[in-house]
């Protein structure tokens, strides 16, 4: 940090004195009231302190208004840690945080908030979407928070950005805490931050709407022989009233939202390209499973639900996996090319049982 002078009422200048943080949760409080103080977050950003994971609480989760998703750790220099640990310890809540199902990543985002991230966001479904395929691609952003940057952590940012992939990028940030009088200054100070940009560059760019026009247009380029079942797919699922929505993501995604008559969101049946595997379908109920009993569609219904889904060729592992998880379980993806036009046109009947709970 360069010096600070502060020119005083009778015309001298001081410097002001260091202040530091008594405790790391100051530094939390700090950044968790003001997200705009962490690099390339807005101020309109949604912040979670203590956010629980398996593998223990992650100081701050942010989640802008785009949908990004940045770790942030607050570590003093005081801490044996801030050397040794920090970096270990944030990739291991990145990889807790890595696949996870959104509904359960919004279930821990209320136990701490009292509230769901995605309440009256004015991007709504798209919003929710771009959350949860950063979930389950790893595309975070992890910011080291610290009184004091050193030489070594310098070079382990340096070296993160250089061997982690283009979703993920590693800044410090070192926010230097000064008092002069009553008046406190906060002097942030950025390294690695041109790092991450120009490794995330090429993956920002490449991000699109994925609606159904647009997917299937990179079918035709890229899928042709799935082009048919695609039709038939979102073809059946409107005349049953299921709309395709687009995800925003560098590769195709989008799905059908599984709502019943009165409105409420039982699941998603949602197409993912994945390189190496091409264009694959995935039935999650996971949100079924943690619903309170006077919210569950009865059990004959569901029951009607699992054996219509059972039957259809290529799909009785799904449904088997669904009734013996109690619909936690969102595996196997089944491949869309080894699906029949009869068995896609069978799945959107199955759903149809649950969209039309009285």
């Amino acid at each position: 940090m360069g010096r600070i002078l502060i020119r005083q009422a009778d015309g001298t200048w001081s410097e002001p004195a260091g202040a530091g943080y008594a405790l790391e949760a100051e530094l939390q409080e700090i950044l968790a009231t003001h997200p705009e103080l962490i690099p390339g977050i807005s101020s309109q950003a949604a912040t979670c302190r203590e956010f629980q994971s398996e593998a223990g609480p992650a100081d701050i989760i942010v989640v802008d208004t785009g949908g990004e998703v940045t770790l942030v750790e607050c570590k003093l220099a005081a801490n044996p840690q801030v050397r040794r640990e920090i970096v270990g310890q944030m990739f291991d809540y990145a990889a807790r945080l890595w696949k996870m199902d959104v509904e359960d990543f919004d279930a821990r985002w209320r136990d701490r908030n009292g509230e769901s991230l995605f309440m009256n966001h004015a991007d709504g479904p798209l919003f929710r979407d771009t959350v949860a395929r950063n979930l389950v691609e790893g595309r975070f952003r992890i910011v080291l928070a610290v009184d004091a940057i050193n030489g070594p952590l310098k070079r382990m940012v340096e070296y993160l950005n250089m061997m982690s992939g283009p979703g993920t990028s590693v800044i410090a940030v070192e926010y230097a805490r000064l008092v002069q009088g009553s008046v406190e200054i906060l002097m942030p100070q950025v390294y690695g931050q041109e790092l991450a940009e120009a490794k995330s560059v090429p993956a920002d760019d490449g991000r699109t709407v994925w609606d159904a026009p647009a997917f299937r247009s990179w079918l035709e380029s890229n899928e042709s022989a799935v082009v048919g079942k695609f039709d038939v797919f979102t073809a059946e699922a409107a005349s049953r009233g299921l709309v395709f929505a687009g995800s925003r993501a560098a590769s195709p995604a989008g799905g059908l939202r599984v709502h019943d008559a009165t409105g409420l969101q039982l699941g998603t049946v949602s197409l993912f390209y994945f390189r190496g595997q091409g264009t694959s379908v995935e039935f999650n109920f996971a949100r079924l499973s943690r619903m309170a009993d006077d919210e569950l569609p009865g059990k004959e219904l569901l029951e009607a639900f699992l054996f219509e889904l059972g039957s259809v060729p290529g799909l009785g592992e799904v449904a088997d996996n669904l009734r013996s998880s109690r619909f936690a379980a969102r595996k196997p993806n089944v491949p869309l090319s080894g699906l029949t036009e009869d068995a896609l046109r069978r799945a959107i009947d199955a759903l149809a049982v649950l969209v039309r709970r009285p």
